[in-house]
């Protein structure tokens, strides 16, 4: 019983001091949401603000930026013809997360070809 209680106690001193998460991410999921269930450009405009708000933010509080946001950002300029601003983007999203190279590459293909 006292092993338990022991460990019970260890899990809790663990738990609590989890570090907060690494990830901010504002209102995306709001903003998302509200873009998608009434789409209007305003409503894009104001997803898009978000969007960099977050990456802003997260550059400067010094956390890694929430995985596929810089792709997104960089597909909705892809869309609004900014095909410049878009690679950036979506180079910034193979730097930081290497996994995803091969569909950001494919995509970067995709974006060269049709220039």
């Amino acid at each position: 019983m006292k092993n338990k209680i022991f460990y019970l106690l260890i899990l809790m001193l663990l738990v609590g001091c989890a570090p907060p998460g690494i990830y901010y991410w504002g209102d995306y999921s709001k903003t998302l949401y509200q873009s998608k269930k009434d789409i209007t450009p305003e409503k894009l405009a104001k997803h898009k603000e978000e969007l960099q708000s977050i990456i802003s933010k997260s550059n400067e509080d010094g956390l890694r930026v929430p995985p596929g946001l810089n792709a997104e950002l960089g597909y909705l300029l892809l869309l609004e013809g900014e095909n410049d601003k878009a690679i950036i983007y979506i180079e910034k999203e193979k730097e930081t997360y290497p996994e995803s190279a091969k569909f950001m590459d494919d995509l970067l293909k995709k974006i060269k070809e049709e220039e």
